[in-house]
């Protein structure tokens, strides 16, 4: 079987063979009618949907893609607003102190001799290079503003957490410590962003099937039958029930 039309002739002859065994069928079987074309993920879930919408069940139920939202890449999504906020907050550091390596060496002596003014004084002269640091991580998920907002955040610790004698040069440190504190909250969001989406994938799941069952019984579906049709505990299901809820009331 090949093209298009071939495809979709083959759904209509399994929606057919559906039939006549009591509106039942298991994804074994459709992988088998199927097996000598090469389906995509996408055809594979449009079967199921387009079975189901005929009050077909299908037990083994193919989830939504095959790929781990725990291993995508987040991107960031782009903010007008939040570049004007940045270009407004570049031209405000331009105006702060400079320094040369004599002079922040001499800071960094005052610092350790407990000197508030120089620790103010080393954070603000190095708020540009915080930016550029920043600039290295956009696309990863935060926004250019929160990504500087990290990295001055990690300037800071790196100036209130200076040992010479530990830490040796301090323009190694402060990168050292701006990168680590930039890695650990890329890390932290985007596991945050993957699980949220893993959710909301498992909560349209939980909605396709809870349709598909209304239409097949007219009744709707308790939770002990999706969770056997998800393979999930009715806990899992109940949870994913109020997560949906909570959605719709942030809505209305």
């Amino acid at each position: 079987m090949a093209g298009q039309a071939d495809f979709l002739d083959a759904v209509r002859e399994l929606e057919q063979l559906a039939e006549t065994s009591g509106n039942r069928l298991n994804m074994a079987d459709i992988q088998s009618f199927f097996s000598d074309m090469r389906l995509q993920e996408e055809q594979l879930d449009y079967i199921c949907r387009y079975l189901e919408s005929k009050q077909i069940y299908i037990e083994n139920r193919v989830h939504r893609g095959t790929s781990d939202p725990m291993e995508e890449p987040v991107t960031t999504k782009e903010d007008p607003q939040d570049a004007d906020m940045v270009n407004i907050y570049m031209e405000e550091i331009g105006k702060a102190s400079h320094v040369g390596a004599d002079q922040e060496e001499m800071l960094i002596k005052k610092l350790i001799n407990g000197d508030e003014n120089a620790k103010h004084l080393l954070i603000e002269t190095n708020l540009s290079y915080a930016t550029d640091i920043a600039k290295e991580y956009e696309g990863r998920g935060l926004l250019p503003s929160d990504l500087i907002q990290e990295a001055n955040i990690g300037l800071m610790m790196a100036v209130n957490e200076y040992e010479p004698d530990i830490h040796r040069n301090f323009c190694e440190y402060k990168e050292k410590v701006m990168r680590q504190h930039l890695e650990e909250v890329l890390q932290e969001y985007n596991q945050s962003t993957r699980s949220a989406i893993k959710m909301a994938n498992r909560v349209n799941e939980l909605n396709d099937l809870a349709t598909a069952f209304a239409k097949e019984y007219e009744r709707e579906a308790k939770p002990s039958e999706l969770a056997q049709r998800m393979g999930i505990s009715e806990e899992e299901v109940r949870e994913l029930m109020k997560v949906s809820l909570d959605a719709i009331a942030i809505l209305e």
